[in-house]
């Protein structure tokens, strides 16, 4: 079992003031537990988190630390399997980004569906339902 964890699970879980931290924190904990398998993320997804964490805290230290979270880095566990996208997923996601274009992916979602296509993963687990459809999703509700 494999599973790729989005952007908004991650930063929900590390920010305990976002609205969803309580269900993100519970589905992590179940990750970490491997209920799902080996996580993955993907370097677009540490480079949204990590952006998206200075953008809502403006803390240097608050994008630092889910940097290091997602890398296993110091006080934290080497959990996640790390992605990098080569430029032959990188068409991929291009290819993909220009299929679904009634989905209203963003780019990093698109490179999360090459991904997962092209490694054989079983999901994605991430509050956003524009996955729907296209590959398996598990919304983080249902691990809490």
């Amino acid at each position: 079992m494999s599973i790729v964890v989005d952007t908004g699970v991650l930063y929900a879980d590390h920010d305990e003031g976002a609205p969803r931290h309580d269900i993100a924190d519970s589905a992590m904990d179940a990750i970490y537990r491997g209920k799902k398998g080996q996580p993955f993320v993907s370097d677009y997804i540490f480079d949204e988190t990590v952006t998206l964490t200075l953008k809502r805290s403006g803390r240097f230290d608050a994008a630092r630390s889910i940097g290091r979270r997602i890398r296993g880095v110091g006080e934290f566990a080497d959990v996640f399997s790390f992605e990098h996208v080569d430029p032959g997923l990188f068409q991929r996601s291009v290819d993909v980004f220009e299929r679904y274009d009634d989905q209203e992916l963003s780019f990093t979602d698109a490179t999360t569906v090459a991904i997962i296509e092209e490694r054989d993963l079983d999901s994605v687990l991430s509050f956003d339902d524009d996955f729907d459809g296209i590959v398996d999703r598990t919304d983080p509700a249902d691990l809490a």
